[in-house]
């Protein structure tokens, strides 16, 4: 069983940002259903919950762990893979934002 807390290897994360970047329709209503409870939760805009989960269960935050342990049980490492997709799409709009500044 692999280790939630352990980081990602650098294939792990580009292959991580590599599907957070290129999502079907659905699953990007998904995600931004995703974000959007998040958010109405208290967590920061633009955010999934697993991600924060993953944050928070870093942070010790017991509900988090349980969290992330159980995102864990459908995908591995679940809560670090979206921690690198979040991190990619960020990237992808702010490239999008500054061509549009021309910058």
């Amino acid at each position: 069983m692999t280790d939630s807390n352990a980081p990602l290897t650098s294939e792990q994360i580009k292959q991580a940002e590599l599907n957070a970047t290129h999502h079907s329709y659905l699953a990007r209503v998904l995600v931004g259903f995703d974000e959007w409870i998040n958010v109405d939760t208290g967590g920061t805009l633009d955010e999934t919950i697993s991600a924060r989960a993953q944050r928070l269960s870093d942070a010790g935050n017991e509900f988090a762990k349980l969290l992330t342990h159980g995102l864990d049980l459908l995908q591995k490492q679940h809560g670090r893979k979206a921690e690198a997709g979040q991190l990619a799409q960020a990237e992808a709009v702010e490239q999008v934002e500054k061509k549009a500044l021309g910058e």
